[in-house]
């Protein structure tokens, strides 16, 4: 453990946490209750008060070892919890225009946490919670709506912190884009705003396009050659491979499934299968999957492309 802090303010019950490992801090102030994550998850869900805990006193402690969390208030029926990020643990942020009351919505990953949805975010907040996100170090990708956007019907703009990326895969319909500790994302390409409908076919190829920018400015993920739709994966992820083959005139009759391990912590593992249009595809797409599984990840770029 580095960086230890003592998140309380009492000297004689301290209680010691590495500063650098917490990723956000969310309070009730009505409950006087903190909780406090780390990548890995809650870490302490405790009361203020008797534990000692003081949210400014926390915050200056994490911000002199090297972790100042950004604020990031979460406001519903007119009341405003306090919550705080750890720039360092963002991994994608999807914001919506501005409305007529001067608020924005906006989700964000944060490791740890998930999707942080803030329906009523001011854009000045939004702004600061960006700047340090770049300041951190990470070389975001921002993307228009004409090129992507995700869950907003109204979006202005995407970002994705592509070091963050885990996998990506088109569904069909859209891009899933996993991140580290921190859930998928559904990422569409389809632009509306003016009835801008493409065919299936460009659809198809703005989704290849898309999957092969964020997956070059990201330089580790590995793709799955030859297959029907854009997959990127990372080789290691995966406990086991199984092809199967369908009898008769089928669009998905060879076809490969990544399976990962079952865990006690995901008891529910997530396969990845992928089509392809002929048996030999699939081979070549298993020996370069291999290959890759057992050669060690380098960095190809670093950062996002144009």
């Amino acid at each position: 453990m580095k960086n230890l802090v003592n998140i309380t303010t009492s000297a004689e019950q301290p209680t010691f946490v590495d500063a650098r490992c917490i990723t956000g801090i969310h309070i009730l102030p009505d409950k006087d209750t903190m909780t406090i994550y780390t990548e890995k998850g809650v870490l302490f869900s405790l009361e203020m008060k008797s534990w000692k805990v003081d949210a400014d006193d926390l915050l200056k402690k994490l911000a002199d070892a090297g972790n100042a969390l950004v604020s990031m208030p979460m406001r519903h029926d007119a009341k405003e919890y306090p919550h705080f990020i750890a720039p360092e643990a963002v991994t994608f942020a999807t914001v919506t225009q501005v409305a007529k009351d001067g608020t924005q919505g906006i989700i964000i990953g944060v490791k740890g946490l998930g999707w942080e949805e803030n329906y009523e975010a001011k854009p000045s907040e939004i702004a600061m919670l960006l700047d340090a996100v770049r300041q951190s170090g990470k070389q975001l990708m921002e993307f228009t709506p004409s090129e992507a956007h995700a869950r907003w019907s109204t979006p202005a703009a995407l970002y994705i912190d592509p070091a963050s990326v885990s996998e990506i895969r088109d569904d069909g319909g859209q891009l899933n884009v996993s991140f580290i500790a921190s859930g998928t994302l559904d990422v569409q390409t389809e632009d509306y705003t003016f009835g801008n409908r493409r065919s299936p076919a460009e659809e198809h190829t703005a989704r290849a396009d898309l999957a092969a920018k964020i997956a070059n400015a990201n330089g580790e993920l590995t793709q799955i050659s030859g297959a029907n739709r854009a997959v990127y994966v990372q080789p290691q992820a995966f406990a086991t491979i199984r092809f199967h083959t369908v009898e008769g005139n089928n669009a998905n009759k060879y076809s490969m499934t990544l399976e990962r391990q079952k865990t006690a912590e995901n008891p529910y593992r997530e396969s990845v299968r992928i089509s392809f249009n002929t048996a030999a595809q699939r081979e070549t797409a298993f020996q370069h999957l291999l290959a890759a599984a057992q050669t060690p990840a380098t960095k190809k770029t670093k950062g996002p492309q144009p």
